[in-house]
């Protein structure tokens, strides 16, 4: 086990280290701020505000895991990221794992991990703390459990469990696997199975209920947040979306190798072993493909998680060869597809590079305009006019949850008058119209709400941002 347990460590701690090193700075994106915002709002007796102007959907485990890091303050960002950074190394050992496994090759799980772990938008999504890396790390372990002991039962449905408390797909997968299990198990262990099933929905709707009243509002929420923010969601729309995100997650090389690694399974290894990933990423699909029937939006992000799975079949198209007979003919051409696999990773280093490159400018670049606002939220006139007078609005909904945090603002003290989610406060926070921030909005910058009444008088200014203040509340700016 401590032979096994080093090696996995190391693995995991290191992608997370060299991740750390080489990119910066970091800033939370707009959910994990709310969540962790939220955790804030529960610890300090307040209900969190689920249902604010242009608020995200709660996910209950994010605000959780959130929790851990408020004793250190401002230094909790740092935390969740690291949390996020480490599910990434957990996420590329898991995926090793269950390559070597299921195609009982060390070097089909090597090959599938280096690519996952080096995808760029897996790599924006874990330096932003995006919650669907820890998701695809649950799902992959969940299926390596399984891979491990077919109808394991109760380990699987656990992870999921604890899946389905970041992501709602995991209670489809949950369902299916209690049908799966259903011809091997009595009517006691049905039962058992079933209640293990609906714990993470029931204590999603559990928590909904609780704060907003609706234990359906994560469902009614986003999708209320997908109009207002004029997402896609259109049924229509999913061939065509569906196929481009997992072209963005994926990239080239594996456009092209996975369709290959997919025919050498089914010519080669056309067991159940083989299928699992690929029923698993095909349910999860499903999932996004029926999102829009319950108003749901169709997010790039709600792909990656198959997009993980399916890259293991890049590691088949790359290495399938060695599982063949040695001299055999076969064995001989599907070496040549291996090599041409790899070399258009190969191929593709110098574009794989410019992206990661121009990843590593875009965080500078938004480092700077966050920063810029912890800055706001910090400054002196802005905190004592926003005690003073009680309450602060934003031009747009971007900067809410982050500058409530940063002035410590408890719920409804921070809000937009974006699309008019709520009534002007006395002080405004807006954008300042540079070249920075507009390349951060573009087309969405915030023009008509970036003007304050007549009257009123910026308190505080820096390179990115402004904050004016009514009258009486620009006096207790100046103290």
């Amino acid at each position: 086990m401590l032979r096994r347990a080093l090696p996995a460590a190391a693995s995991i701690v290191g992608v997370a280290a060299v991740l750390r090193a080489v990119f910066g700075p970091w800033y939370l994106n707009y959910d994990a701020r709310y969540a962790i915002l939220w955790a804030r709002d529960a610890w300090g007796g307040h209900l969190p505000e689920y249902e604010a102007g242009f608020a995200p959907t709660p996910k209950p485990l994010q605000s959780l895991v959130g929790s851990i890091g408020l004793p250190f303050g401002d230094v909790a960002d740092d935390i969740m990221t690291w949390i996020v950074l480490l599910s990434l190394g957990a996420l590329g050992y898991l995926v090793f794992r269950l390559g070597a496994r299921l195609f009982e090759s060390p070097w089909v799980g090597v090959v599938a991990a280096l690519v996952v772990v080096t995808r760029p938008v897996i790599l924006r999504d874990t330096l932003l703390a995006y919650q669907d890396i820890p998701f695809a790390a649950l799902i992959v372990g969940a299926v390596l459990l399984e891979a491990g002991r077919p109808r394991r039962g109760v380990p699987v449905l656990a992870v999921l469990a604890v899946a389905g408390l970041l992501r709602p797909e995991a209670w489809v997968l949950a369902g299916l696997y209690w049908l799966y299990l259903w011809p091997v198990s009595d009517t006691r262990r049905r039962v058992l199975l079933a209640l293990l099933v609906a714990v993470a929905p029931v204590l999603w709707a559990l928590t909904d209920l609780i704060v907003t009243g609706d234990p359906l509002h994560s469902l009614h929420g986003t999708a209320d947040l997908a109009e207002e923010n004029e997402r896609r969601r259109s049924l229509s729309q999913v061939p065509r979306w569906g196929a481009q995100y997992l072209g963005y997650t994926l990239r080239e090389p594996l456009i092209a190798g996975v369709p290959v690694g997919l025919l050498f399974a089914w010519l080669y290894r056309r067991d159940r072993r083989s299928a699992l990933p690929l029923a698993v990423a095909a349910a999860m699909l499903a999932v996004f493909a029926i999102g829009p029937i319950f108003g749901l939006p169709l997010i790039g992000r709600y792909v990656r998680t198959p997009a993980v799975l399916l890259a293991l079949f890049y590691g088949l198209a790359v290495f399938g060869w060695m599982l063949l007979p040695r001299g055999s003919r076969a064995r001989r051409a599907w070496t040549v597809v291996g090599a041409l696999a790899a070399l258009a990773s190969v191929a593709f280093i110098p574009k794989q590079l410019d992206m990661v490159r121009g990843l590593d400018r875009r965080f500078e670049l938004d480092g700077r305009l966050y920063a810029d606002l912890r800055a706001a939220g910090n400054a002196a006139p802005v905190r004592r006019a926003f005690a003073a007078c009680g309450a602060l609005s934003t031009a747009d909904h971007r900067p809410v949850p982050y500058i409530r945090w940063w002035l410590d603002g408890d719920p409804g003290t921070v809000g937009t008058i974006a699309k008019g989610a709520s009534p002007l406060a006395e002080l405004l926070l807006v954008p300042r119209d540079v070249a920075n921030v507009r390349r951060f909005y573009r087309e969405n910058f915030p023009r008509r709400t970036a003007r304050p009444p007549a009257g009123w008088r910026t308190v505080y200014v820096n390179g990115s941002w402004r904050v004016f203040a009514a009258p009486a509340c620009g006096a207790a700016a100046r103290g």
